[in-house]
């Protein structure tokens, strides 16, 4: 292969790369043209996560728990999002003007844990804080 052929895979992957981005465009455009766009907040993922990995860590938690705790979180980070209509950010990405929703995540964290733990589920302590 001499030295012309080399450009042939970056320009198709940069094709293929503009149609990708069109084609989410369009389908948001289309998915939002009808209901209203979501809003946008920001969690302190980071203060919760490392709060809950200090502790973890001094309770000598499982991996299974960490696992179930972080399933946990993601279904906090669901529900908070679907109930306020918004898109969840790491606080860290959102400049300002966007409401904080941490305290609301860490509240409905430790109602999934502590539903699971009533259920006999996974024993994955820490509500987040």
């Amino acid at each position: 292969m001499d030295r012309r052929d080399h450009g042939w895979p970056v320009m198709v992957s940069a094709v293929l790369l503009s149609g990708a981005v069109a084609a989410a465009v369009a389908a948001a455009t289309l998915r939002y043209g009808v209901e209203p766009a979501p809003g946008i907040a920001s969690v302190r993922l980071g203060e919760m996560a490392a709060a809950y990995t200090t502790r973890a860590a001094s309770e000598g938690r499982t991996a299974e728990d960490v696992r179930a705790w972080g399933a946990a979180l993601e279904a906090a980070l669901r529900r908070v999002s679907h109930r306020h209509g918004v898109v969840l950010l790491p606080a860290r990405a959102v400049a300002a003007g966007a409401p904080d929703l941490t305290p609301e995540v860490e509240e409905t964290l430790a109602a999934i844990l502590a539903r699971r733990r009533a259920e006999g589920g996974a024993p994955a302590s820490g509500d987040g804080r």
